[in-house]
């Protein structure tokens, strides 16, 4: 109860949708009334309209590239890439910076940390991984966005000595307990003072626990705690300088 008592706690001097102004307080928040950026924005929730991003979580996403400028983002389960995109457009749009894509695309992989009594352990098992890869290489050249994502196919430890410095990351690959704290005690020290983390899918249940609260404290505890939307599924965090 320890875990789920600081995040109740916190939420209650968050706000409840992503309002940039509220979470850039000291920012010049007239760029986002650039109707051209709007427009692109609308575009994207409409192209994902079906995806597991939402609207909400894409307008985090953009707003948040497109007010920070960020030189390298990192994604870790990039899967079809509905949460690459929204970075990837900005990205294009801004003509600055790349985003690193991680994932294995694996089945052995995406189950290797789950318990036994799982639900979504079948469902992992037999997603056609090498189709949804496709999918996302799909979407990328649609968009025209290659040349802004660098995909990197391999497992988080296996690629962790080839990051640098990271500006934003995505933390949205292993959902296990295991899985997801190993992604944060490798990842996050290589986020500058001052980058952004995003956390997503933290209330995601497995037998009656969610197992990404561990990886919540971890990051609790170097972070400040910034927003949470998707009814508190995903929070949005800033390294402490």
């Amino acid at each position: 109860m320890k875990f789920f008592l600081i995040i109740f706690t916190c939420s209650a001097f968050l706000h409840a949708d992503w309002d940039p102004e509220y979470c850039f307080p000291d920012e010049d928040l007239s760029l986002l009334d650039d109707m051209i950026f709007k427009r692109l924005k609308d575009d994207m929730a409409y192209y994902l309209r079906d995806s597991w991003c939402t609207k909400e979580k894409i307008h985090l996403l953009m707003d948040l590239v497109y007010v920070t400028r960020p030189e390298t983002c990192v994604e870790i389960g990039a899967f079809s890439g509905s949460s690459i995109l929204p970075v990837a457009a900005t990205l294009k749009y801004l003509q600055h910076g790349f985003v690193d894509a991680i994932d294995v695309w694996s089945n052995a992989e995406a189950v290797r940390n789950m318990e036994a009594g799982d639900l979504n352990r079948n469902w992992w098992s037999w997603v056609n991984m090498e189709e949804v890869y496709g999918t996302f290489l799909a979407r990328l050249a649609e968009r025209s966005l290659t040349e802004y994502v660098r995909i990197l196919r391999g497992t988080s430890e296996a690629i962790a000595p080839l990051i640098g410095e990271i500006d934003f990351l995505h933390l949205d690959g292993d959902y296990s307990e295991k899985g997801s704290l190993r992604d944060v005690e490798l990842y996050l020290p290589k986020v500058r003072p001052g980058g952004y983390i995003l956390l997503s899918n933290l209330f995601v249940m497995v037998n009656g626990k969610a197992p990404k609260m561990k990886s919540f404290s971890a990051l609790f505890d170097s972070c400040e705690m910034i927003c949470e939307i998707d009814k508190d599924n995903v929070v949005l965090f800033r390294k402490n300088s």
